[in-house]
């Protein structure tokens, strides 16, 4: 008896509150990323890399890609015309020393990225966001190995790749600061 009557009393305020869930979407409310008032589609450009470490922009770009498409209500357009255009500059790559044993064996190192993007109206050339990002990420080294050999730290640069992509697209969309 006692439950039912809690679920009676609080039944106006659970009506309510579906009502205005019903609502929301009517009113032109949302949540997550959205594109700029228009924008039906992005171009994303290879990068510049200014970096010391070669051929990041390929996987950088799928990264971006991805991270696009997943989080963001837009059309990819591929090579062809867009309404937007995500471009930027790989502008550093840094492997770090890393942590070495007593004996002086190298247990773990890291690398560090940083990249800049600016999305911009492909009509009028008008950079609407600009984001500058940088990240560092770490990786153990088995025995016997060096961080140039290891077979961990292109894993540890695609994570760092995917989570700067990931961070670049929420500065890009994401609500105003």
């Amino acid at each position: 008896a006692v439950q039912a009557f809690r679920d009676e009393a609080h039944a106006p305020a659970l009506r309510s509150a579906l009502l205005l869930l019903a609502l929301l979407p009517g009113c032109g409310w949302h949540s997550g990323l959205v594109a700029p008032q228009g924008a039906r589609s992005v171009r994303i450009e290879f990068f510049d890399n200014l970096s010391l470490l070669p051929n990041l922009e390929q996987p950088l770009e799928a990264a971006l890609t991805s991270a696009v498409l997943e989080r963001v209500p837009i059309a990819s357009a591929g090579a062809g015309p867009a309404d937007l255009v995500l471009r930027g500059k790989i502008l550093d790559f840094r492997r770090r020393a890393g942590v070495r044993s007593q004996q002086n064996v190298q247990l773990e190192s890291g690398s560090e990225l940083t990249i800049e993007a600016e999305l911009v109206d492909a009509s009028s050339g008008k950079v609407l966001r600009s984001s500058r990002r940088s990240l560092a990420a770490g990786f153990a080294i088995g025995p016997l190995r060096s961080a140039a050999t290891t077979s961990a730290e292109p894993g540890a640069r695609e994570r760092l790749l995917r989570n700067l992509a990931d961070g670049l697209v929420l500065d890009l969309f994401g609500p105003p600061r």
